[in-house]
């Protein structure tokens, strides 16, 4: 084969999924903006809840509601909630069957009264003109699923160490392409439904029993003749996932291994020929190889750029995103091969998957 050929495949189709496209905002604002009700589901978020109430009670949105559900928290997060102007809702016991997410965003969209339903997590700062670009992106597009590429806070070096392992992942969902199944972006931080179709849908109690909530609702939508879309404009909230490397392969080892369950056949071959591009095929004694190799990293140095706060390190030290990217995928085949259990917010969960044992189809069910 010729040197270079499959590296030269990664990196094109790399830049064709990934490299920034033009935003051209919308320019009609409709002649009246819908109630939000804005879900954040809490769960020990004593840490981070009150700079996402700050960032919410800024929004220059006219017309809104923001509401907390407390999921069983043992801290100081419904106290803390009770000093803003929000909706607490103590949030019940989590039924048989559920994930707490997804409980706890159910009972949130239970009580909204909006016509439009953001849920949001905890660890989020919004930015002030954020909701109001949003949504008139998605009632102009007429979509009834909406999600936003995130920006990364990254404090840390190490995390800002990781551009290019959020690069490749991101480049397997296509976030910049149409949606379809098996190659759909969403990312649980920000997710906003029409309600009337959210409900007709079935919706959190859908995916009531998958361990990740945004991928799944995101292929609900789509199953059931929605529109899917994703905004890719300048930056509508930041969001720091994880304080530290063990709870970042932690966190991302539950994601990929959910994840896997939704994506097409393709993903291993395209994950392969990315990380072949960015190795120059592992052949740096020739050439076109090494010019592959370069150009690569020049693209995920632009990729990064636009994700939020990334060092140029990142790419120098590509080992350690690539070395990251492909242990959590282990642990995470390891974790469905022999079907074991998961731990998450101190909470235990059975290996079945929703996608196994829940219908597909229907409106919200009581627990």
């Amino acid at each position: 084969m010729i040197p270079g050929l499959l590296g030269a495949l990664g990196l094109l189709l790399l830049i064709y999924r990934m490299w920034p496209r033009t935003f051209r905002p919308c320019m009609v604002q409709p002649a009246s903006w819908p109630l939000v009700s804005i879900i954040v589901p809490a769960r020990n978020e004593e840490k981070v809840l009150g700079p996402l109430l700050d960032s919410l009670t800024r929004l220059d949105y006219p017309h809104y509601e923001v509401i907390v559900v407390d999921d069983c928290s043992d801290d100081d997060t419904a106290l803390i909630a009770r000093t803003y102007n929000v909706r607490l809702i103590r949030g019940k016991e989590r039924p048989e069957g559920w994930n707490g997410k997804q409980w706890a965003c159910h009972q949130g969209a239970m009580a909204a009264h909006g016509s439009y339903l953001l849920f949001t997590d905890a660890d989020t700062v919004h930015h002030t003109t954020g909701l109001r670009r949003v949504m008139c992106e998605m009632l102009n597009s007429e979509a009834q699923g909406f999600t936003v590429l995130p920006q990364h806070q990254n404090p840390k070096f190490w995390e800002r160490l990781t551009g290019p392992f959020h690069a490749l992942l991101l480049a397997v969902t296509n976030p910049y392409g149409k949606a379809r199944s098996g190659q759909v972006f969403a990312i649980g931080q920000y997710l906003v439904f029409e309600r009337k179709f959210y409900e007709r849908m079935g919706g959190h109690t859908r995916v009531r029993a998958d361990w990740v909530e945004d991928i799944p609702l995101a292929e609900a939508v789509l199953a059931d003749g929605g529109r899917w879309k994703v905004y890719t404009g300048p930056a509508v909230f930041s969001v720091r996932m994880y304080e530290t490397l063990s709870d970042f392969i932690r966190g991302w080892r539950r994601n990929f291994r959910a994840g896997m369950g939704y994506s097409y056949w393709g993903s291993t071959f395209e994950i392969t020929l990315f990380i072949t591009a960015a190795i120059g095929e592992g052949r740096l004694n020739e050439p076109y190889p090494w010019l592959v190799l370069l150009l690569t990293w020049l693209v995920l140095l632009r990729i990064q750029n636009n994700l939020g706060r990334f060092s140029v390190w990142g790419v120098i030290l590509l080992p350690f995103s690539l070395g990251l990217f492909c242990y959590i995928t282990m642990l995470a085949v390891y974790d469905r091969v022999f079907r074991r259990p998961m731990n998450w917010k101190n909470r235990a969960y059975s290996a079945q998957s929703a996608a196994a044992k829940l219908p597909q189809l229907g409106a919200p069910e009581s627990p």
